[in-house]
C-alpha cells in the first residue's frame, strides 16, 4: 500500500496546481494548454511511479544487476521489441505538449528536456524503489526511449503547427 503514496502525493500536487492555473488571468486556450500538459504529467507519473508492471517485451530475461531492492538493466538497445517502441510513444505527447506551450523553444533545449525527462523518470523509480518498494526495473533503454519520445513529439508539434488547417496550434 505504501507504494501508492508517491502517486497519491503527485495527484494532490497536480490538483492544487490545476486550481492555481485556473485562477491565473489566462485565456481559455492558455488554460487548456497548461492543463493538458499538467494532465499528461499526471498520467506519466501513473505509468512510472506506481507499483505496477507493464511488460510488452519479448519475454527474454535480460542481464541486470541488483542494487538493494532495485533491478537495473544497464545494457542499452538490446531489443527493438514492442516495449521499446511503446516507451517512445509514451513520452511523445509530452514533447508535443511542451511544443504547444512553448512553440519557440530552441531545439537544444528540447533535446536537454528529453534527456532530463528520461533521467528523471528512471532516477525517480530508483529512489522510490528504495523508499517505498514500487518494484520497478531501472533500464537505460527507458532513458533513451523517453528522450527520443520527447524529441519526436516536439518535432511532430513543429510539423503540425506548419500544416495548413492546424496552424491554430500556434496561437
Amino acid at each position: 500500500m505504501l507504494g501508492w503514496l508517491p502517486w497519491l502525493l503527485m495527484t494532490i500536487t497536480v490538483l492544487f496546481t490545476e486550481i492555481h492555473i485556473w485562477r491565473l488571468p489566462l485565456t481559455k486556450l492558455q488554460r487548456l494548454k497548461r492543463s493538458a500538459l499538467l494532465g499528461f504529467i499526471w498520467i506519466l507519473t501513473a505509468f512510472c511511479y506506481t507499483p505496477t508492471n507493464y511488460d510488452f517485451s519479448s519475454g527474454v530475461i535480460l542481464p541486470y544487476i541488483e542494487w538493494g531492492p532495485t533491478k537495473i538493466i544497464y545494457n542499452p538497445i538490446r531489443e527493438l521489441d514492442l516495449g521499446f517502441w511503446l516507451n517512445v510513444l509514451l513520452t511523445m505527447p509530452l514533447g508535443f505538449l511542451i511544443g504547444w506551450n512553448r512553440p519557440k523553444l530552441a531545439w537544444r533545449r528540447i533535446i536537454l528536456l528529453g534527456l532530463l525527462t528520461g533521467l528523471s523518470l528512471e532516477s525517480g523509480q530508483f529512489i522510490l524503489d528504495w523508499l517505498v518498494h514500487i518494484d520497478r526495473w531501472i533500464d537505460i533503454d527507458d532513458v533513451l526511449t523517453n528522450w527520443a519520445g520527447v524529441i519526436s513529439g516536439f518535432g511532430l508539434y513543429q510539423l503540425c503547427a506548419r500544416t495548413p488547417g492546424l496552424r491554430w496550434l500556434q496561437k
